[in-house]
This record gives C-alpha cells, structure tokens and sequence, in this order.
C-alpha cells in the first residue's frame, strides 16, 4: 500500500482540523465553504495525483470525505460552535447543520466529478504519453 494514497486524506484532516479551530475561535462566524473544501479535498487530491484514480476509489474516498465534513459538522454543533448565519436565513434558529451537511454533500458530488473527468482525460497504465 502506497503511503500517496493518503496524502488527500492529510488535506482533509487538515481542512477539517483548521476549519475546527476557526469555528471554535469565532463561534458567531459561519465558515460555508469548509465542509465543501473537506469533503471535496481527498477525492479531488487523488484525482489529480499522477497515479489516477479508479471509479470505485473515488467513491470511496468522496463518500468517506462527507463523512468527515458531518462529524466535523456535528462536533462544532455539539461545542456549539455554530451560531452563524446561512445563506438565506440569519438568527439563532438558523439551519447551520443542515447547511454544512448540503455543502458537504455537494463538495463530495463535486470532488467525484472532477476526479472523474480527469481519469477520463489521462492516458490508461502503460499507455506511451509521448512519441
């Protein structure tokens, strides 16, 4: 098992843990597109990485890259870190949870389709790159 395989895990634990800190920092500030960044960030890494990505791993990888933007979601909820606003409502009954769990959803849906479209692009093992 090669060790490059984690490198975009890394950026998404380090997205999540610096999304952590800042929330944690500025309770009343609603950091949107973190979850996106965090649940995008491996699948994306991976896809552009030299080595390729398979479909299966990149479902994987962008379905376990929304898992940790949840419970990333879910423990700043649980500190109650988050009080900001969300888009489209501002207040203490706004649905922080619900907004960062749909930008997590979409940052995964993203992530996937980008990696995808760049597998589809790269020349296939063994292929000559060049003439």
């Amino acid at each position: 098992m090669k060790l490059r395989r984690f490198a975009g895990l890394a950026w998404a634990l380090a997205a999540a843990g610096a999304w952590i800190v800042l929330a944690t920092r500025t309770p009343t500030s609603t950091f949107h597109f973190a979850p996106l960044v965090v649940a995008g960030a491996w699948v994306v890494y991976d896809g552009y990485s030299v080595a390729g990505i398979t479909q299966h791993r990149a479902v994987n990888e962008a379905a376990i890259g929304f898992a940790l933007a949840a419970v990333a979601t879910l423990i700043l909820e649980s500190m109650g870190n988050l009080s900001g606003p969300v888009f489209w409502q501002e207040g203490p009954d706004s649905p922080v949870v619900l907004e960062h769990l749909l930008f997590g959803a979409g940052g995964a849906v993203l992530g996937f389709g980008l990696a995808m479209r760049r597998a589809n692009k790269a020349p296939a093992p063994g292929e000559l790159t060049h003439k």
